[in-house]
């Protein structure tokens, strides 16, 4: 998945896609395949944390606010419920510049929104 901007609104931290894939087993998923989204997001509310660091060739690391990042392409995300809060850890990779971040967000809560489904995802298939 592609991050097409990071930004604050009130105490939550919202990433920005073109789309996301939304899979056949997802329970608001209608059809019988895994589905392409249009404009996504994924909010992240109550935020108590949230700090970047990226990670240089020569290998120092640079604090950087999540919202300077840029475009990034999320290569993992990991989620652990901790008390009355979610704990997130994605790594990524930055598209100007191909350097692996690393983004950690403490939150009370986190929603994904989409508009509509377009089409098929596309992996739906791959196989035959």
């Amino acid at each position: 998945m592609f991050i097409e901007k990071i930004y604050h609104h009130n105490d939550a931290v919202v990433f920005e896609f073109e789309f996301v894939y939304i899979t056949e087993g997802h329970p608001l998923n209608p059809y019988k395949v895994a589905k392409s989204t249009g404009k996504s997001k994924l909010v992240f509310n109550g935020v108590s944390l949230n700090k970047g660091i990226i990670h240089l060739e020569d290998g120092s690391n640079q604090q950087v606010f999540i919202t300077d990042l840029g475009e990034l392409e999320i290569l993992t995300l990991n989620q652990s419920p901790i008390d009355d809060y979610y704990s997130f850890e994605i790594l990524c990779t930055k598209s100007d510049t191909g350097h692996f971040c690393s983004i950690k967000i403490e939150a009370e809560s986190f929603t994904l929104e989409w508009n509509e489904f377009c089409e098929n995802a596309w992996f739906v298939g791959w196989n035959n």
